[in-house]
């Protein structure tokens, strides 16, 4: 679980809780950049005006939920190409956010539980499913496109974002799970002899994190919600939709082969 922030020894304003999360703030290596600027601070604010209420972390993960699930819900029975149906979309993202605002929450009061890992891990995971099924249906509803085809598309694209979601939490999961070097000595850190060399190195390491967050972009589960907004307009969303589930298909192909390095060097 996320490591608890000090504990003010009084209720600590919104800024001085906005700036503890910003300041440990999980790392930005490969994260996509809609996550990274948009997200996490949305979500970084959400849970500064939280800490001194009596709303807790699971509250924030189930009203999230609400928000997401109930706009599939609403996608899938009930939407219809017009204006209205762009909501979808910005319940969507309004979900996402509190996804991300839940765990921040759970640091700035002291409040990490294996329950509310495990609710957060199995609603995020329902949803990829339920958002696949529900285009499925709005589609066929809506349009005259093939259904044979648009259930292949859907499908295509719930398998890859589901095995790029599952597979990276799982994988992330078994490193925290190796343990230290058993004889507690530790590890030489390399060290830089001139500062312009050490400068030069954080550059090109921030160049190497930026091109990572450009490339991972289109499997960021907050782009596909902004891919809703686009609704009203079955063609040009079927468009998105598309391109979308071929970027998570080569993302995943991309995956596989990595984590599988990753995991047997892990032993």
């Amino acid at each position: 679980m996320s490591r608890t922030l000090p504990q003010p020894s009084s209720q600590a304003t919104f800024q001085e809780s906005f700036n503890q999360l910003k300041q440990a703030q999980k790392t930005r290596k490969g994260v996509p950049l809609y996550l990274l600027y948009v997200n996490r601070p949305a979500g970084r604010a959400v849970a500064a005006a939280l800490r001194n209420t009596r709303l807790t972390p699971n509250h924030v993960t189930m009203t999230g939920a609400v928000f997401t699930y109930g706009a599939l819900l609403w996608l899938a029975f009930a939407a219809q190409p017009n204006l209205v149906s762009a909501l979808v979309g910005l319940l969507l993202a309004l979900g996402y956010v509190l996804d991300s605002a839940d765990g921040q929450l759970s640091r700035l009061q002291g409040s990490s539980s294996a329950f509310g890992e495990w609710l957060d891990h199995a609603l995020d995971n329902g949803r990829i499913t339920v958002m696949h099924v529900a285009v499925f249906c709005y589609l066929s509803r809506t349009t005259d496109y093939d259904p044979v085809l648009l259930a292949a598309g859907c499908g295509i694209f719930l398998l890859a974002s589901s095995t790029i979601f599952f597979g990276g939490a799982l994988v992330d999961q078994l490193r925290r799970n190796v343990r230290p070097d058993p004889s507690g000595t530790p590890t030489p850190t390399p060290t830089t002899t001139a500062s312009g060399d050490s400068e030069a190195a954080d550059r090109a390491n921030n160049r190497r994190m930026l091109r990572r967050s450009v490339v991972t972009l289109p499997v960021d589960y907050g782009v596909t919600c902004l891919s809703f907004l686009l609704l009203p307009w079955p063609g040009l969303f079927l468009t998105a939709y598309a391109v979308l589930a071929v970027a998570h298909v080569l993302m995943c192909l991309a995956f596989l082969p990595k984590w599988r390095s990753e995991l047997l060097a892990l032993g």
